[in-house]
């Protein structure tokens, strides 16, 4: 079997190619925050060293970045039990009924998924910026 050439994009970024202020931050998420999210940093990191030398800071408003957004939910996925948050929000919806009990059970869990989101996008955002920054020329 032929092996494709390897190009930047297809190049895995290992934690040791990372800046050393980078490293620290993904350090301190395994230590202080909560299951998932360092791991989460950790791929967005990789995902933002590939992509910042060719596109600039990360902005979620900019349309036609439908690969990068799908790296991003795969880790939200992967990290943060994104999918596990949407099934949740799509069984309480389907069984909603306009009782208190059932209201809650419905924000609870689309507050989990919002959650969730919010916190991948923060991430992402902290991770290009991360890079954008320690890849600059002084």
């Amino acid at each position: 079997m032929r092996r494709r050439p390897e190009t930047t994009t297809d190049r895995t970024v290992a934690c040791a190619d990372l800046p050393v202020p980078v490293r620290r931050v993904i350090r301190a998420a395994e230590r202080e925050c909560p299951k998932g999210h360092a791991g989460a940093l950790r791929e967005l990191t990789r995902l933002a060293a590939r992509k910042t030398p060719a596109r600039g800071i990360f902005d979620p408003t900019i349309r036609g970045e439908d690969d990068l957004f799908k790296e991003i939910e795969a880790i939200a996925d992967r990290y943060l039990g994104s999918r596990a948050s949407r099934k949740a929000w799509n069984q309480a919806i389907r069984r909603a009924r306009l009782e208190l009990d059932t209201r809650d059970r419905i924000e609870r869990a689309a507050l989990e998924a919002r959650t969730v989101s919010d916190i991948v996008y923060f991430y992402a955002g902290l991770a290009f910026g991360l890079t954008w920054v320690s890849h600059r020329d002084p």
